[in-house]
């Protein structure tokens, strides 16, 4: 038995057996760089119930599941793996810092079909970098190596103002089709740096800096639970109620 089943409760393939299309093992190469941080299981959070979409899901246009976690340092963590209209496989992984910390939020996006590419990659700063300029030495400089080994798979950026606005100075948004296992590994560089910074984490202690941190990590989470296009995909797919559950479980 492969650890994503021991581990986290699903045959990520499965999804794909008769449907003739595999993607690439998203699930499978990401979850062991995160298992690492001793996550626990998050079943509840904001008075939403979570175990509904933690199960298998299985609706007429998508089918998969949903895992959330959390630590003493990450508020939630969340994993999406879905098979969209029996076409595209769409998975995520998106982790939160809580309110006693400052690191970078982590959003990684994969959408492959048999014709198409999407990735977004990103340890999006949760303050503003210009204003703080430390912040982006401390927490995301060290990205640049792997940003600049791998921004060949950049390609044309997202056409939503708000979200540009929130993007980080490494990020790396949509691929080349014909270099998804590069596209895989430069995630999971990404997800590797991530774990490190939240390792070497330490708690805020200037408490004026940290109602700014939390006012404006709580603002760009409200941003994406209201405008992300994501969140309509999955209200549409999973109906209203499931759907409510997988927004709020990531943002």
């Amino acid at each position: 038995m492969s650890d994503i089943i021991t581990d986290i409760g699903f045959d990520s393939k499965s999804l794909w057996q008769t449907k003739g299309f595999e993607p690439n093992p998203f699930p499978e190469s990401t979850w062991p760089l995160l298992k690492e941080l001793n996550l626990k299981k998050l079943t509840q959070i904001e008075g939403e119930d979570l175990t509904p979409i933690q199960g298998m899901v299985k609706q007429p246009m998508a089918e998969g599941t949903f895992r959330h976690f959390y630590t003493e340092k990450i508020e939630k963590l969340a994993l999406m793996w879905l098979l969209i209209s029996k076409s595209i496989a769409g998975g995520s992984w998106v982790g939160w810092p809580n309110d006693d910390y400052d690191f970078p939020a982590l959003i990684i996006a994969w959408e492959e079909s048999k014709k198409r590419l999407h990735i977004i990659i990103d340890v999006m700063p949760i303050v503003d970098v210009v204003e703080y300029e430390w912040y982006r030495e401390k927490y995301q400089d060290g990205i640049e190596p792997v940003y600049n080994e791998y921004k060949d798979l950049i390609g044309v950026n997202s056409t939503y103002r708000w979200f540009r606005a929130m993007q980080g100075p490494y990020h790396i948004f949509d691929s080349p089709s014909e270099k998804r296992e590069r596209a895989l590994k430069c995630e999971m560089e990404y997800i590797k740096y991530w774990v490190e910074l939240v390792w070497k984490a330490e708690p805020v202690k200037d408490e004026q800096y940290r109602q700014y941190v939390n006012r404006r990590k709580r603002l760009m989470m409200t941003q994406l639970r209201q405008r992300d296009p994501l969140g309509s995909v999955l209200m549409r797919t999973l109906g209203p109620e499931l759907g409510k559950k997988s927004v709020v479980g990531y943002t």
